[in-house]
């Protein structure tokens, strides 16, 4: 058997024309920016696993002395034996739901047991008065001992959140005309403007001693406040708690006729940080992720293992067990040879079981990693902490993979839905595929998003406080909460970014996809499989017969790559069972009689190389070769090489027929192996 060396004719434009012909250079940039992308990616993720870790953040306990002032309080009633309160900010000004709020929230912090994460979310720079929270001091606060030398001051404000609209809306209204709430709005008077409760929030601050000067003195100092934001997203549901730590300066004096010190002014350093933290419900999701996650690493490292060897060639007519083929999932029968026909994006973006494993885990964690990705962001949104953007960037690209699966179950379902027979018939299918990784990594910078589209989505929203009605007979409903409400918004967000990337894919890269579209190979991957990447490695070469002008697509692979990618298609990928057109057939048994021999001279075609040895693209899979442009190709071509055929059957099975339609089994295959020879797919 005959190697075949395709020249790329991309190459060989670029050597006529020198180094810095249009074609070299958007080469060049393509291949550089796609590993730049996939290394940006890779980042992220490390950066992930490393820093969004619930237990060993809880484990690290670098939050745990935000609790500090209420260690040693049991009950909300204790709370007013060391702190003074304001009347209209006491703890019996709550509503009902408020103390079940605090009590869950004290049970906490006195419990700090396996039932709860107590994460640290980092140090905010207070840069202006935008995160600047020390304002709620400037209060009165009677004192119940006229002898006390010292005080604590305390505050708790009671509230729900009323919030008009979504993200949706917001994108076709000016707010500034449309918002019309304001504060001290009662609910009847919210409800009326279209505004509905979303999350139910009791704020109590605390702070360390302050010295009580002499009377009618002003005094200045600075004092440490403590913050529990315990919110719920429905009443009655289990809260959790935002914790913080900032430095007040405040004046203050005190008047000794009414007994009470007076705040007058309270205000953060500006330079100085805040403490950020949160206490959050350990549930079973989060752990069972943290379980999936590292079974989804070590599955990643089996699978790219063996995808950079030989996989033996298996005849489909041997029936195995289940336990033999979910073993070989992960570690299949290998020959030594090395093989690198799939790329690491190749096994994360397009294996069913990698992509499904992954959801599932972002998923089950998603609980909390919206809710601490999002108290963070709201602080990190008026400061320039790079280390903070980053840990930011790598949760949400987490979603990167319900991208895939989204992705993934509409090829199926679009499948499933249909009454198509044969490969190739249902276009639909075939426009929901990446020619390669680099459009989905471009996807996510849209994901990154993500929370300045829950933010958003609740940006129009008031506060209806404890003292302004009674809260008891007002609740939170699950469905319209802080979150879920935005959940149109997010998916809409997705949709439209997976579909607008889609068609920017088939309309730059056009001429590719109807090429591919003629190869059996290309029908299996964009129609008869969930794969949403249809580049594979090889040479590829479009034929134009001189006798009916017909176009001919040829992939030319080493057998031991085929061996390999029929492993992946078999074993990771989930098989629709379509089969050939039977024209397609006819046409690939007598195409040969219609091709010139390799003695009739010189044939006209298009070529072009995916090798490892060329870096495929970065968007466009053609752009080393100019469309629609003919060269003429020297004799020895890929009519040197074995034509065959990759086909299914019913039961999804991948067979592979030769020229005489007959089906090469594994012996043959597997001399193929061993003189690592080349077989010419159409």
């Amino acid at each position: 058997m005959t190697q075949v060396h395709v020249q790329p004719l991309g190459q060989r434009r670029a050597s006529l024309h020198g180094p810095t012909s249009w074609a070299s250079l958007r080469h060049h940039v393509a291949t550089w920016g796609r590993y730049a992308l996939g290394v940006f990616c890779v980042a992220l993720l490390c950066v992930d696993v490393a820093t969004n870790n619930w237990e060993v953040i809880d484990f690290i306990g670098d939050a745990k002395h935000l609790l500090t002032p209420l260690l040693t309080i049991q009950r909300p009633d204790d709370m007013a034996t060391q702190f003074i309160f304001p009347d209209d900010a006491s703890p019996g000004r709550v509503s009902t739901v408020g103390q079940f709020m605090l009590n869950v929230s004290l049970a906490q912090i006195q419990a700090r047991d396996s039932r709860t994460f107590i994460l640290g979310m980092g140090f905010h720079r207070i840069d202006n008065h935008a995160n600047d929270i020390c304002g709620r001091l400037v209060q009165v606060y009677p004192i119940a001992d006229p002898n006390a030398t010292s005080v604590r001051l305390g505050s708790v404000v009671d509230s729900i959140t009323f919030v008009g609209g979504n993200g949706l809306s917001h994108g076709f209204r000016d707010m500034a005309a449309t918002a019309n709430a304001a504060v001290g709005m009662n609910e009847t008077q919210l409800r009326a403007r279209g505004y509905t409760p979303a999350r139910h929030g009791t704020d109590l601050r605390l702070t360390t001693p302050l010295s009580i000067p002499p009377p009618h003195q002003a005094s200045t100092t600075t004092v440490s406040m403590y913050r529990f934001f315990v919110k719920a997203l429905c009443s009655g549901c289990e809260p959790f708690t935002e914790l913080g730590l900032d430095a007040c300066r405040i004046e203050y004096s005190y008047n000794d006729a009414a007994h009470a010190v007076h705040v007058t002014a309270s205000h953060a350093i500006l330079g100085q940080y805040h403490e950020l933290g949160g206490i959050f419900p350990r549930r079973q999701g989060p752990v069972v992720a943290l379980y999936v996650r590292f079974v989804v690493v070590v599955l990643l490292l089996g699978v790219y293992g063996a995808s950079q060897k030989t996989v033996q060639w298996t005849d489909m007519a041997l029936q195995q067990s289940a336990l033999r083929r979910v073993v070989g999932i992960v570690a299949p029968p290998l020959y030594r040879q090395p093989c690198s026909v799939l790329d690491l994006s190749d096994i994360c973006f397009n294996s069913d079981v990698f992509v499904v494993l992954y959801t599932l885990t972002v998923l089950l964690d998603e609980e909390i990693a919206m809710l601490f990705s999002c108290e963070m962001h709201t602080w990190h949104h008026n400061t320039d902490d790079m280390f903070i953007e980053i840990r930011l960037l790598s949760m949400s690209l987490r979603w990167l993979w319900l991208h895939c699966f989204v992705l993934k179950a509409a090829k199926w379902t679009c499948h499933f839905v249909s009454m198509t027979r044969f490969t190739g018939d249902n276009r639909v299918v075939g426009w929901l595929n990446f020619s390669s990784s680099t459009w989905i990594y471009l996807g996510v910078f849209v994901l990154f998003q993500r929370n300045d589209i829950v933010e958003l989505s609740n940006s129009d929203r008031v506060d209806l406080h404890s003292t302004t009605q009674n809260l008891d007979s007002t609740f939170v409903q699950f469905l319209d909460s802080w979150y879920i409400r935005t959940i149109p918004a997010l998916a809409a967000a997705m949709l439209v970014n997976l579909a607008v990337f889609l068609c920017m894919d088939h309309v730059v890269n056009r001429s590719w996809w109807q090429s591919f579209a003629l190869n059996s190979v290309g029908r299996q991957l964009m129609f008869n499989s969930t794969s949403i990447l249809a580049g594979i490695n090889g040479d590829w070469t479009v034929v134009v017969r001189p006798t009916d002008g017909a176009r001919v697509f040829y992939i030319t692979i080493k057998a031991r790559a085929l061996c390999t990618f029929r492993w992946f298609l078999s074993s990771h990928l989930t098989r629709f069972g379509l089969v050939e057109h039977p024209s397609a057939l006819r046409h690939f048994s007598k195409g040969r009689q219609g091709e010139p021999s390799r003695n009739s001279g010189t044939t006209h075609r298009l070529v072009h190389q995916l090798t490892k040895r060329t870096p495929r693209q970065l968007v466009d899979p053609p752009t080393d070769c100019v469309r629609d442009e003919v060269s003429v190709a020297p004799e020895e071509d890929a009519r040197q090489n074995d034509h065959c055929i990759l086909v299914q059957d019913r039961a999804g099975s991948i067979h592979l027929l030769n020229d005489h339609m007959k089906e090469l089994q594994a012996l043959s295959v597997e001399v193929k192996i061993l003189r690592d020879t080349t077989f010419c797919l159409r």
